[in-house]
């Protein structure tokens, strides 16, 4: 097929959705590329703006790229979009600190890019055009274009639930210059009970579906570095950060829409046995060395090691 030429078949749709969907994705949708609709890039910027994407001084870099596909891929006509579930099968202790069910896997990066990397290459063998494949890494606006494509609905806590599978899906983005007939979007949200926001120990959920980064555990042990100082101090403090030793599942563990889903198919992304043993103290006992093999292809070397030794450290009963 001639770069960006129109195609309008339905078989080639429903073949990219299959191949996809063979590839491990539960959600598979089309949106027309293009920019993005200015109020999601002005409430975005407000976002910014209000401080809640706190250190993640990048977001902030990302606001004009974010706003159109042409930044991410020149000439995309077609973004398609596809959730993965990780879904846990089994959870850790409750009685061992806190690791969010997203790391218990091997990095969703690297897991979802080698399954997609095959199909994309057979995708341009046979219709031709450029074809790129984002996961959580170039500045695309990957809530937008999920509710764009019709994939799921918005919850209250910034994730999009899939019918059937809930919100604990990590979201990839395949953006390309074939055009593809787009699906219809979606302006569903969830059931609006306030679960999640009333849940969040720490306050980092507001009501408009937003998440304060300098509240939320999730933020502050993982992408947050160096010591925690004044609100976050407070934050990891609490009887909640106390427990937390890499991210915080407590919003998606009370998501009626996660009641009864199926644990994921992904065997890349089930809890090894020796994550599920993990202690602070075993923490605490690693070197830099030790930590670069015990989580090797896992996406808890996000905190570093530095980091991940302070949230374990303040696990810790005081003395």
């Amino acid at each position: 097929m001639i770069q960006g030429a129109e195609t309008s078949s339905l078989d080639m749709k429903e073949t990219i959705r299959r191949k996809i969907t063979e590839a491990g994705a539960c959600a598979v949708g089309f949106a027309r590329a293009g920019a993005v609709d200015s109020r999601a890039v002005a409430g975005y910027a407000v976002w910014i703006g209000e401080g809640c994407h706190a250190g993640m001084d990048y977001l902030g870099r990302h606001i004009p790229l974010k706003a159109d596909t042409e930044s991410v891929l020149p000439g995309a006509a077609t973004v398609i979009c596809a959730a993965f579930s990780y879904a846990p099968e089994r959870v850790r202790d409750a009685a061992l600190p806190v690791i969010s069910c997203y790391a218990y896997g091997q990095d969703y990066h690297d897991v979802i890019r080698r399954r997609l990397a095959p199909v994309v290459a057979w995708m341009k063998d046979t219709w031709g055009g450029d074809w790129r494949i984002c996961i959580d890494s170039a500045p695309v606006a990957e809530r937008y274009w999920a509710m764009r494509s019709g994939i799921g609905r918005l919850a209250r806590n910034g994730s999009v639930i899939v019918d059937g599978f809930g919100g604990m899906c990590f979201l990839a983005e395949i953006l390309t210059t074939a055009v593809i007939e787009p699906d219809m979007p979606s302006g569903r949200v969830c059931e609006g009970c306030g679960a999640c926001v009333r849940a969040c120990p720490t306050g980092a959920l507001r009501h408009d579906g937003t998440v304060d980064a300098r509240r939320c555990l999730n933020y502050l042990t993982i992408e947050h570095r160096g010591p925690w100082e004044g609100e976050m101090r407070e934050v990891m403090e609490s009887e909640a950060g106390k427990k937390t030793l890499y991210g915080c599942d407590i919003c998606q563990n009370i998501c009626p829409h996660n009641k009864d889903i199926p644990p994921t198919e992904i065997e890349e992304f089930h809890l090894p046995d020796k994550l599920a043993a993990l202690t602070a103290a075993d923490v605490i006992a690693m070197s830099p060395a030790d930590f670069s093999l015990f989580f090797k292809g896992s996406p808890i070397k996000r905190a570093k090691y530095e980091g991940l030794l302070r949230n374990a450290l303040n696990t810790l009963p005081p003395d």
